[in-house]
């Protein structure tokens, strides 16, 4: 079974590193790609040479250890390192952002720091870090309300839009505490921390 399993991630990523990288999904069928951290946005159009997030690669990142794929792990890194960024026009789910962007790059900094891993030797300067921290910046706008429960959706490079909508769904107000408490405790910025614990504690007295 664990081989099985080992095909079976190798099938994904490698198909996913040829057919869609840097984009966001890949798309099997066609062997083409989404850009859908900014697609389910329903985004009018993309900023011009748009290329995605990567979000299947950064995903994919403590799986590379778990299987104990340090190279690819480092190349990977390195590649997140020199090339993301967040400042574009593109209007994305906070939830899904949080969960699937901020948490995989607290996650793979967590571990390229890792002694015991004895990655990226001497390479890595907490790039990745610095890339949570900016987009957890980025955040922060949409926690900005009068009732401490944060806008459904943000701008990346521009905040909250105007005319944005307020539903939101309260069920996932609890799910940001892990990745922006631990990105407060990495950086020692109180803020997000902050942002996440009114968040939850508001959902429970509206309750």
């Amino acid at each position: 079974m664990r081989e099985k399993v080992r095909k079976m991630f190798y099938h994904a990523y490698e198909n996913y590193m040829t057919h869609a990288f840097p984009h966001d999904e890949l798309k099997p069928l066609s062997r083409s790609f989404t850009d859908s951290l900014s697609e389910l946005g329903n985004l009018k159009h993309l900023p011009q040479n748009y290329n995605g997030t990567a979000l299947t690669l950064i995903e994919s990142l403590s799986s590379l250890v778990i299987l104990g794929n340090c190279t690819e792990f480092e190349r990977a890194v390195l590649w997140l390192s020199e090339n993301l960024t967040f400042d574009v026009d593109a209007r994305v789910n906070l939830f899904e952002c949080n969960i699937r962007v901020l948490g995989g790059l607290v996650s793979a900094h967590i571990l390229a720091t890792d002694s015991t891993n004895r990655l990226v030797q001497g390479s890595y300067k907490n790039q990745l870090l610095v890339l949570a921290e900016d987009l957890g910046r980025r955040f922060l706008p949409a926690f900005d309300t009068p009732t401490g429960l944060p806008y459904a959706w943000i701008n990346l490079k521009y905040g909250v839009m105007k005319n944005e909508t307020t539903e939101t769904s309260t069920s996932r107000m609890f799910l940001f505490i892990l990745e922006m408490g631990a990105l407060s405790r990495l950086t020692g910025d109180p803020r997000y921390e902050s942002a996440a614990l009114t968040c939850s504690t508001k959902v429970m007295e509206y309750a």
